[in-house]
């Protein structure tokens, strides 16, 4: 069976070319307007301006059913009470033209592009409508894949007041919707009125009145059944701070059969109110966030709202907002992502660090260390002593050994080529590794592709490229020369595919999954993260080396030959040995995935419960006690063989103890940070530190009152090297003692997905004018890194002064624990140096 289809291979780009970046390409500027049709309808216009040489695709790249190809282009809009789009985006006219390298004809613009969506009109006032346009850019040998444009519009309706701006309300006792009366059409015919009422020392109602005009009503909170209309929800965000008594309570509604919905309904006319009882947990007074969900109707019904309110039970004051148009911050003017006090160039004790950047020459090993397990491939080893007799004897004995050399050459150039493409991506966020590491869909996308590439290795389909590449290839092989060997080089790199390409992508798919990993294995310290781009040419570049260069030594010395192993079932021993080996990858994928959501399932015990099962079966091929197919493998137990097996069942066994509740051997200290932390966990276990998790303002409230320094320490729920510092450095004795007694510490989980407050959303200015949505807590941290800190990988750890000052250059992963330990007593002695100046 073969997988042969371009499906496989564009998975494959968009999985990798949707996370690159490097040098800024914009061979397209976009800009966004509005036109007002009539008092109901307004359209969005997108205008592309695009490069000569470049073209963006339409948003249908092709009339085939099943055509996979380029990204075509699309407009969604936010959400919105005022506004809803009507049917799907329209275009001008297009090109459609037959491209070779998709084989398929294709529809796209050159020059420039128009793309509209029309809306209806549900507001009476200047409104902004907003949204995102996402769109691919291609010329003759390279396509783009930019992030998302932003846009915001104002849409001022036929007939609004001059001067008429729908905005939330102001603050005060109570807050409206009420809008200007309009002849057209109206968004709704409920006012509602939010109050607080104290009912004791710590305790409150929120009150929600609704006036209904007449002729109209909405429903009670509970009907008869789920195929009617939509009953009212009102809700109240969850705090620490407070508890809601009961559920929300309501005035008694009216019943009537309704023949529309062929039930009875329980309905609220001309008014309603809704109460919902509350106590304070402590001494704080919070901002409550509330909302009421509503459908109204009359012989009719409109689309369900929600409207959303503030309690600020401090100044008993009631507030109705929009969270889609909260105002947007920038980077220039009150900041929340740039800590002022922290100066990266001035800390107030540099202790004689110097930076140094090991994380290309990490990621080259790594993508060494693939070529050379590719090169033991049934596709390639055999290739090696036919391919340099080829070159060494016969007609080509004369400069044999210079071609042999040159083939080499070439085989490391087209992997090394490869990988120029993501030179030319389009510069995205600092956090892209950061997100694309803990994004739940990409781990559960490379968790797929790794098991994939396991079954493959297994022996039960091949993935290969196109037979038509390779036939081209091998045709241009005969053209003699340096051209020609050039040709002979690719038609080995595609013929071979099914065997290098499950490890070529599972060292790309490493790189941006686990970066830190990668460190890890080559023991690399205090590694600082390159650009994406970069990290593929270095990965490519060794990954090309250890595939070619063999042919070039062998060339040069045609005796060592001799040495090497014959081709044999070894073979396929060592490619199903390779699929345990991606099969155990796959877990860490899942495992990513089921960490940053926090489902609970893929639990410590049990990704070794896998892992130990994945060795049996491991360790049962190779003692041959079954087969994937008839045939498969090595006959009889050689010396290799022998110590492999071993190897694995004595790893297989060493795994038992993570199963276990056994604080030794359990920790399994030499892979801290591969499997889920030690604290998520079937047993009942706690972190060892005081550490206020994602409690910024906390952590330097209380380093005010204890007059400490923050020991700062961005981390993430899928990073390796945090764990392996939380396991193996904190709790060293000398390190132990300086985290514990010195410092209030405080981690900021940057792959933290609990959605924020709807009131503390907002699209955030970056320092060099990109746009970004603030909607999780860990958007706040890893803004806040890479906007403060200017560096967005993990872990990294930061020491300051309860008000913000920088007091050492910031560090990052240091396996070392007495480096780590002269890190922070040089951040104390720092400190104790600006207690003392302070105090003068």
């Amino acid at each position: 069976m073969r997988l042969t289809s371009r499906v496989f291979l564009t998975i494959i780009s968009i999985f990798v070319v949707c996370i690159s970046q490097a040098q800024i390409v914009e061979p397209v500027k976009w800009s966004f307007s509005s036109n007002t049709i009539s008092e109901t309808e307004a359209e969005i216009i997108a205008t592309a301006k695009i490069e000569a040489g470049w073209h963006v695709y339409a948003l249908k790249v092709s009339d085939k059913a099943d055509a996979i190809g380029p990204i075509p282009t699309s407009i969604k809009l936010d959400p919105s009470s005022k506004y809803e789009a009507i049917g799907k985006p329209s275009e001008g006219k297009f090109i459609t033209h037959y491209d070779p390298n998709f084989e398929m004809d294709l529809n796209y613009f050159e020059n420039t592009a128009t793309f509209k969506q029309k809306i209806k009109v549900k507001a009476n006032a200047e409104f902004k409508c907003s949204g995102t346009l996402e769109y691919m850019a291609c010329n003759d040998e390279k396509c783009i894949f930019p992030d998302p444009e932003l846009f915001e519009v104002k849409i001022k309706p036929i007939g609004a007041a001059e001067g008429a701006v729908e905005t939330p309300a102001t603050e005060g006792a109570t807050a409206t919707n009420e809008t200007a009366p309009s002849t057209g059409y109206r968004e709704t015919y409920v006012t509602w009125t939010p109050s607080i009422v104290k009912t004791g020392d710590h305790s409150y109602e929120l009150q929600l009145n609704a006036a209904i005009e007449k002729g109209w009503h909405i429903y009670a909170q509970k009907l008869e059944g789920n195929e009617g209309p939509e009953p009212t929800v009102v809700t109240f965000e969850p705090q620490s701070s407070y508890t809601l008594n009961g559920g929300v309570i309501e005035d008694k509604p009216k019943r009537e059969y309704d023949p529309n919905f062929m039930m009875n309904l329980d309905y609220f006319e001309n008014s309603a109110m809704f109460r919902q009882s509350i106590s304070l947990t402590g001494s704080d007074t919070p901002i409550i966030v509330g909302s009421v969900k509503f459908m109204q109707c009359n012989e009719s019904c409109l689309p369900s709202q929600t409207v959303f309110f503030k309690f600020d039970l401090a100044q008993m004051t009631c507030t109705q907002f929009d969270p889609l148009e909260g105002e947007r911050v920038t980077a220039m003017s009150n900041d929340p992502f740039k800590m002022a006090s922290v100066d990266l160039d001035s800390p107030l004790n540099n202790c004689g660090q110097e930076k140094e950047d090991y994380s290309l020459w990490a990621i080259f090993l790594f993508g060494l260390l693939g070529g050379l397990l590719a090169l033991l491939t049934p596709c390639v080893f055999p290739m090696i002593p036919l391919t340099v007799s080829y070159f060494t004897k016969g007609a080509h004995k004369e400069n044999g050994k210079a071609m042999a050399v040159m083939y080499g050459l070439f085989i490391f150039l087209i992997y090394f080529l490869l990988s120029l493409p993501f030179h030319l991506t389009k510069n995205v966020d600092p956090a892209v590794l950061n997100q694309i590491a803990t994004n739940i869909w990409l781990n559960i996308g490379f968790f797929i592709i790794f098991v994939v590439f396991a079954i493959s290795f297994f022996g039960f389909f091949e993935i290969t490229l196109p037979s038509s590449l390779a036939n081209k290839a091998d045709n241009a092989s005969n053209l003699g020369g340096l051209l020609g060997i050039f040709f002979m080089a690719l038609t080995l790199a595609i013929v071979s595919f099914s065997c290098t390409g499950p490890i070529l992508g599972s060292v790309l798919g490493s790189i941006y999954s686990d970066s830190d990993q990668i460190a890890a294995v080559v023991n690399i310290l205090g590694m600082e993260l390159a650009l994406p781009a970069a990290k593929v040419s270095a990965a490519m570049a060794g990954f090309g080396i250890a595939l070619g260069g063999p042919f070039a030594v062998f060339a040069a010395f045609p005796s060592l030959l001799k040495k090497l192993p014959k081709s044999g079932g070894w073979m396929d021993d060592f490619k199903v040995s390779l699929g345990f080996l991606e099969l155990g990858l796959a877990v860490k994928f899942i495992s990513n995935a089921d960490l940053v959501s926090q489902w609970g399932i893929l639990l410590r015990e049990v990704f070794f419960g896998i892992w130990i099962l994945l060795g049996a079966l491991w360790a049962g091929y190779l003692l041959g006690w079954y087969r994937f197919k008839p045939g498969q493998g090595s006959k009889g137990m050689s010396a290799t063989k022998l110590v492999v097996t071993a190897t694995v069942i004595l790893m297989t066994a060493r795994f038992v103890p993570g199963v276990l509740n056994h604080e030794g051997l359990g920790k399994m200290k030499f892979l801290s940070g591969f499997p889920p932390p030690w604290t998520y966990s079937f047993y009942e276990r706690k972190s060892e530190f005081d550490t206020h998790n994602n409690q910024l303002e906390e952590a330097m409230r209380l380093a005010k009152e204890q007059n400490k320094p923050v020991f700062l320490d961005f981390t993430g729920w899928a990073c390796v090297n945090c764990r392996k510092m939380e396991e193996n450095v904190w709790p060293e004795p000398e390190v132990r003692h300086l985290l514990d007694s010195n410092f209030v510490m405080c981690s900021l989980y940057v792959d933290e997905k609990t959605e924020l407050p709807v009131d503390q959303q907002f699209i955030y200015e970056t320092a060099n004018g990109r746009k970004k949505r603030i909607q999780d807590v860990g958007d706040k941290w890893a803004t806040l890194q890479t906007e403060t800190f200017n560096n967005n990988s993990q872990p990294f750890y930061a020491l300051l002064t309860p008000d913000g000052t920088l007091l050492t250059p910031a560090t990052q992963y240091t396996p070392d624990a007495e480096k780590y330990a002269e890190w922070l007593n040089c951040g104390l002695e720092a400190y104790r140096n600006w207690q003392a100046s302070a105090q003068k």
